[in-house]
């Protein structure tokens, strides 16, 4: 029977050819799901006090703490990311990636290049257009 066993043969090579592409085809997937790591922002300091971002992927916030003692003065929420349950969590996190200080605010973006200007008074939060602080400095850097 040279020709069954040939049959046999070419099915179990076709067998490890298609279980090959598949854990290739989970492996790049799995690896494309993944976040880049994070880079650090640096704080910004003025008049004895360092602003400085605090994130978790949910949830994002400017802490503001006292230079010389280190004591957080306040504390703000500047956004939330809300996760949908059905895709891979870690992959739809937002994080603060740049903070700018210029008057009486701080100019804070995020992953997505949207931008937020926190009133460092009233510790009031609003949505803003990425311009002022932050197209000041990259235009500077050129």
């Amino acid at each position: 029977m040279p020709f069954g066993e040939d049959n046999c043969a070419m099915m179990r090579l076709q067998f490890r050819a298609l279980l090959v592409c598949i854990v290739i085809t989970l492996a790049t997937a799995l690896a494309i799901a993944k976040i880049a790591p994070l880079k650090p922002v640096p704080p910004v300091e003025s008049n004895g006090v360092r602003y400085a971002a605090d994130r978790d992927g949910r949830d994002q916030y400017v802490v503001a703490s006292d230079i010389a003692t280190g004591k957080e003065l306040w504390k703000v929420k500047v956004f939330h990311t809300h996760i949908k349950f059905w895709i891979e969590e870690d992959v739809q996190w937002v994080f603060i990636t740049d903070l700018r200080l210029a008057d009486n605010s701080l100019f804070v973006r995020d992953g997505k290049a949207r931008c937020y200007a926190v009133d460092i008074k009233t510790h009031r939060v609003r949505k803003v257009l990425c311009t002022g602080a932050f197209a000041q400095r990259e235009s500077s850097a050129q």
